[in-house]
């Protein structure tokens, strides 16, 4: 059995945010045809790379070997802290020895990184260097703009963009962060693919999905869920809320937490409607998701695909979402369920779309929201992934 070794920033259970999740999906996934090991970067700076196991999985961290880690969260960090850490980041000479090291010992067919901030560029040197093939997944625009600071940003570019040239094969969780990227240059010699994140599916969420309803001629219930940020447009949900009668939108409930839930509480005021849950475990936003009419995705920022979108048509519970990045191309028709960013009005035409629709129509579209959901399962990340791995270690591509 081949060895792939996936390569990501930080891995569970320590997790940021989608990609972390979407990564430990596809490790586990990999698991069943090939002997998949993990590098990523632990929260320890001194000693050598620790190793454990989750979900019967070789998990290898290294040390941070940097300012800070970028796992820890709680950590505030300045302007000039950011750009120094950056800086170490673009070639961790540490962090190539360590990798350097891990590779001529295990000797993996095939590596597959994905966010490699804290690995470093260095990780795509030293498989070129040993002759090892390189897939890189692209889940953000980290490669493109990591910080907000442009002067930074267009340096990073130029120096990633070089030793991208290193990479075989890379894979755009979309359409749109793909050609984002082949656009500007990045990933010049390598093979160019598309496949979309998955949503586990296990026993608890068939079931959830098996009991869900349709409530006709009820106010609605509508539901955001995510971070509470400037990018993520829920000050424009609230406003479209405020814009309707509370016999068409009952209750808005925002899952989630960030810098602006004190903002977006003023701007909700005293209306009893919009309830803040706060975050809630991972485990329980399916059954949370189960219980909304539908879901608004209301993001202002080129997201690279909209994980929540597919949770939530997994609960068997239509969404409406901005038409921005690479969430067009997951919904279920992109024509009649997104709408234009930054506007309120155009939120609240949709929440009015859904709410005009009759029993039988809402029925048919929780049905096609289950089955849509289908499509984004554990064969289809397997077989894609396989095909290419399979080219790369065969040596034809």
């Amino acid at each position: 059995m081949q060895t792939i070794l996936i390569a990501h920033s930080l891995y569970p259970p320590h997790i940021i945010g989608g990609a972390e999740i979407s990564t430990q999906i596809l490790a586990q996934t990999l698991e069943s045809s090939y002997d998949v090991k993990v590098i990523t970067v632990g929260g320890h700076k001194e000693g050598g790379v620790q190793t454990d196991t989750v979900n019967g999985i070789e998990i290898s961290r290294l040390p941070f070997n940097n300012r800070y880690w970028i796992g820890d969260t709680a950590r505030q960090s300045s302007t000039s802290d950011k750009v120094l850490w950056r800086i170490q980041d673009i070639f961790n000479v540490k962090q190539y020895q360590h990798i350097k090291q891990y590779l001529m010992m295990k000797r993996p067919a095939l590596i597959h990184t994905q966010n490699i901030p804290g690995l470093s560029l260095a990780i795509w040197k030293a498989a070129f260097e040993l002759n090892i093939p390189v897939v890189h997944t692209l889940r953000d625009f980290s490669l493109i703009e990591p910080i907000a600071i442009s002067a930074y940003s267009r340096f990073y570019r130029q120096i990633s963009k070089h030793y991208s040239r290193r990479v075989s094969s890379v894979i755009g969780i979309s359409e749109h962060v793909l050609n984002k990227h082949t656009e500007l240059g990045f990933f010049a010699l390598a093979s160019k693919h598309v496949i979309h994140n998955i949503v586990e599916r296990d026993n608890r969420v068939q079931h959830v999905n098996a009991g869900k309803t349709v409530r006709h001629q009820q106010p609605l219930h509508v539901g955001y869920f995510g971070q509470l940020t400037e990018v993520k447009g829920v000050q424009y949900l609230i406003e479209a809320v405020q814009k309707l009668d509370q016999q068409i939108v009952g209750k808005l409930f925002i899952h989630g937490d960030g810098p602006l839930l004190h903002t977006l509480q003023e701007l909700a005021g005293a209306d009893p409607r919009i309830v803040f849950v706060g975050k809630i475990d991972k485990k329980e936003i399916t059954s949370q998701m189960k219980k909304m009419d539908l879901t608004i995705v209301p993001s202002t920022w080129d997201e690279p695909f909209g994980r929540v979108v597919i949770e939530s048509y997994q609960a068997g519970t239509p969404v409406y979402a901005s038409k921005v990045g690479g969430m067009p191309e997951i919904l279920l028709d992109a024509d009649t369920f997104s709408f234009t960013a930054h506007r309120a009005d155009a939120i609240r035409d949709a929440i009015l779309h859904y709410y005009a629709l009759s029993e039988a129509e809402k029925n048919e579209l929780m049905l096609q929201c289950s089955e849509h959901s289908l499509s984004f399962n554990e064969d289809y990340l397997l077989t894609r992934h396989a095909i290419i791995y399979e080219k790369l270690i065969g040596g034809e591509g």
